[in-house]
C-alpha cells in the first residue's frame, strides 16, 4: 500500500468522522430545542393552572356568599311565616294556610 493511498483512507476515515460529528450535533442542537419547547409550555400550562386556580377560589367564595344569602333568606321567610301565622285570623275563615 502507497503513501497517497494511505493518505486517501486517512481522509475517507476522516469524512466519515465529520460527518458523524455533524449528525450528533445536529440531534443534540434538536434536543437542546426540544428542551426549550417544553421548558415553555410547561411555563404557559403552569400560568393557565395558576389562573384557573384563582378563578376556583372566586366562584368558591361566590358560592360561600350565596350560599350565605340564601341561609338568610330561608331564615327571613320562616320569621315573616311564623308572624302571619300568629297575626292571621282564624285559618279555615280567610283561606289562607300556611
Amino acid at each position: 500500500m502507497g503513501q497517497s493511498d494511505a493518505v486517501q483512507q486517512a481522509a475517507t476515515r476522516l469524512d466519515a468522522a465529520v460527518d458523524s460529528l455533524s449528525k450528533s450535533l445536529n440531534e443534540f442542537l434538536e434536543d437542546i430545542q426540544s428542551v426549550a419547547t417544553l421548558r415553555e409550555q410547561v411555563r404557559t400550562l403552569t400560568t393557565e393552572r395558576d389562573r384557573l386556580a384563582q378563578e376556583l377560589e372566586d366562584e368558591r367564595g361566590r358560592a360561600r356568599r350565596l350560599e350565605a344569602a340564601n341561609d338568610e333568606v330561608s331564615d327571613r321567610l320562616e320569621a315573616l311565616t311564623g308572624t302571619l301565622k300568629t297575626i292571621s285570623p282564624a285559618r279555615g275563615s280567610a283561606g289562607l294556610e300556611f
